[in-house]
């Protein structure tokens, strides 16, 4: 009797101990399972180079299974079949005019050839700077060295003093507004730590939209060798610069006021270069929404914008010209007769 209990509790043991193998094998497979996945994710997400804002938020940040906001993707645009080469004796000196619905140009002139952008380099700058800063209502302290070189250079600002401490928000109407050098500065400085640094943030977004004829050695648009784009370079930054429901915002608005504050006791208006050079509506069945002006002696007078037209959405950028109304005029009449079968506007008299 004793020995058949015995051979029992034998046979339990084994049982027992067979179970208890299969079920550590059963785990050492699912943990080897969930490795190889997690290893493989982590090869994928290598391959993509972080923003500036990510790379300093890997570290500390959760892992989320969130999905990310999409990117908008930029491609360049091709000839229309029937699309108008503008004369050589038509001001200014490059000129595109893109259909973004068909991705086509529709009346060009040297778009492809490489000029100095002047102020219109401050679009960039505002994407830049907008995708890189998460809470627009922190502020950022004006100091001298954002103020007192753009004065020495004559460089449009948008009126801070040293020592104001404005929001960001505020800072980036400047930006785009009134082109102020100042907040441009501030932005960078903000951002990056210094304006070198978001320089090369702005060359490595350039690079990511594949653009191949754009270049910024500054935030502002001051004028140098090595600073250039091509007016259908600067089209496709303004295209990707409307998607983002911000920089929309800022290229569309005509005036932004900032409060007083003890260093600037009438606080600051903002106001548009480029609306205040039109109002938008000027010709039947054409809206201009928004743009940004620009100018450098060596860049000449510099005007883009995008319009909504008969429900498709349009952009017109104009470079090296020699006189800041005949762009206005051209950027009217280049949306009237091309694109709303219009006629050519004419000025009041």
């Amino acid at each position: 009797m004793y020995k058949r209990k015995k051979k029992h509790r034998i046979r339990y043991l084994r049982v027992g101990m067979a179970l208890l193998l299969m079920v550590l094998i059963c785990v050492g497979i699912a943990f080897c399972v969930s490795s190889c996945r997690s290893g493989g994710e982590k090869a994928v997400n290598t391959g993509n180079i972080p923003s500036y804002t990510e790379a300093s938020a890997e570290a500390t940040a959760p892992v989320t299974e969130e999905p990310t906001e999409a990117v908008p993707v930029i491609f360049y645009p091709e000839l229309a079949e029937n699309a108008v080469r503008l004369s050589d004796e038509d001001d200014p000196k490059y000129a595109v005019l893109i259909d973004t619905e068909t991705n086509q140009i529709i009346a060009y002139k040297d778009y492809n050839v490489r000029m100095y952008p002047a102020s219109l380099t401050k679009v960039m700058t505002l994407i830049v700077a907008v995708e890189n800063i998460p809470d627009l209502s922190q502020t950022v302290l004006i100091t001298s060295d954002m103020i007192d070189p753009m004065v020495n250079v004559h460089a449009s600002r948008a009126g801070f003093t040293t020592g104001e401490t404005p929001t960001l928000e505020q800072v980036l109407y400047g930006i785009i507004l009134p082109s102020g050098a100042d907040a441009a500065l501030a932005a960078a400085v903000y951002v990056a730590g210094s304006e070198a640094d978001f320089v090369q943030m702005m060359n490595e977004k350039a690079a990511s939209m594949g653009l191949r004829n754009t270049h910024f050695t500054n935030v502002v648009g001051l004028h140098d060798e090595q600073h250039y784009s091509t007016a259908e370079d600067m089209a496709m930054i303004l295209e990707y610069a409307i998607q983002n429901e911000i920089c929309e915002r800022i290229l569309s608005t005509y005036q932004y006021n900032i409060p007083p504050t003890d260093l600037n006791p009438e606080g600051i208006e903002l106001t548009s270069t480029m609306f205040s050079r039109m109002t938008g509506d000027e010709m039947p069945n054409v809206t201009i929404k928004g743009g940004k002006t620009g100018f450098t002696d060596e860049a000449g007078q510099c005007l883009e914008s995008y319009a909504y037209i008969n429900g498709k959405t349009y952009i017109m950028v104009l470079a090296g010209g020699n006189s800041k109304w005949q762009a206005v005029y051209m950027t009217l009449s280049g949306y009237s007769v091309y694109c709303a079968g219009g006629a050519p506007y004419e000025p009041p008299r």
